[in-house]
């Protein structure tokens, strides 16, 4: 192993000879997390390289020997990546499963003889986008356009663009839209919103005729509440007329004094006593009786014997001390 030595030595060591230097212009390399990146040499490959050292920050993290056996001639001096790191084509560095903590400044220090060579990097490290997404808000306006306001996201938007192409190519450089979109002048029309950043962009259109639907419709339809309204007002007026004159109606009944009973055809003779109409009841003391005798034939003696009359006048005569009289009662005895 103390081959080694010498070119080691190299690595950490400063020779007086001027070096050429690529570092004041690193090249910007865009990585996707999760996947693999390659670090290329700058072109032309300088030739008669005794060792290359890699670094990231300026730490060293991988040693290249040409010259040496194919089995050892690439040490990967972070473990951390060890399993990370592999050795490409023309001394260059391939990295896999990015992740955050791999962004930052490469360089690749050759050692050429009694000189030294940079090749620098900056790598920056970027998820891939997904999940595009829109909201939006429509109302209708007093003068019947549909308005809309648009509003567009996604996941991970960290060092993502986003932008909005309109009708005629336009851009419109923000997330957020807002229009105006009238159906009577207007044909379908189609907005796009456009998410982008340095390793993928994705885009999701949305169309006026779509997000104006609920709205026109909403337009073009009677008012609901105004038929509730109306008709519940039609039946409120009903019921109160209808109970109005049921209760008038009754109301007169009981001024005028009327009042009929009736009962069956197949009546007892108690109960005849019932089939009274009180017709009218004077100020006096005179109270005139209307007797219903049933139409059928019985086997009882006629009472009144000079006439067919059935109708009965009686006179009831009340004192002021003496209990009150039955009408009923009257009746009773005046057919007896």
């Amino acid at each position: 192993m103390f081959w080694l030595l010498p070119p080691l030595a190299l690595v950490f060591s400063s020779p007086g000879n001027t070096a050429s230097q690529d570092s004041s212009k690193p090249l910007t390399v865009n990585g996707v997390l999760g996947e693999a990146v390659t670090l290329s040499l700058k072109p032309p490959v300088p030739t008669g390289i005794q060792s290359t050292t890699w670094l990231h920050d300026g730490n060293s993290i991988a040693f290249i020997l040409p010259k040496a056996a194919p089995d050892s001639h690439f040490f990967v001096t972070d473990p951390e990546r060890k399993d990370r790191l592999q050795l490409a084509e023309n001394y260059s560095l391939r990295l896999s499963n990015l992740t955050a903590a791999d962004a930052g400044h490469y360089c690749a220090q050759m050692t050429i003889q009694t000189s030294r060579e940079f090749s620098c990097y900056t790598l920056q490290v970027f998820r891939r986008l997904r999940n595009i997404q829109t909201a939006s808000h429509t109302w209708l306006s007093e003068t019947g356009t549909c308005e809309i306001h648009l509003t567009c996201f996604v996941e991970n938007s960290k060092d993502t663009f986003v932008r909005w192409q309109v009708v005629g190519n336009t851009s419109v450089n923000e997330a957020n839209l807002t229009i105006s979109w009238d159906s009577r002048n207007s044909g379908e029309q189609e907005f796009t919103c456009i998410a982008e950043n340095p390793v993928s962009n994705i885009s999701l259109s949305v169309s006026t005729q779509r997000l104006c639907e609920a709205v026109l419709s909403t337009k073009n339809q009677p008012d609901t509440k105004w038929i509730i309204t109306v008709v519940v007002v039609i039946l409120m007026c009903t019921v109160i007329t209808v109970g109005l004159f049921v209760w008038r109606k009754k109301d007169c009944l009981w001024r005028t004094g009327i009042f009929h009973f009736s009962t069956p055809q197949t009546q007892s003779p108690a109960e005849t006593i019932r089939n009274i109409d009180y017709v009218s009841v004077s100020p006096g003391n005179t109270v005139y009786a209307h007797v219903t005798h049933p139409n059928r034939q019985t086997s009882s003696p006629t009472l009144v014997k000079s006439s067919d009359f059935s109708t009965i006048y009686s006179t009831v005569h009340q004192s002021k001390e003496s209990k009150p009289i039955s009408s009923r009662t009257t009746a009773l005895n005046n057919v007896i």
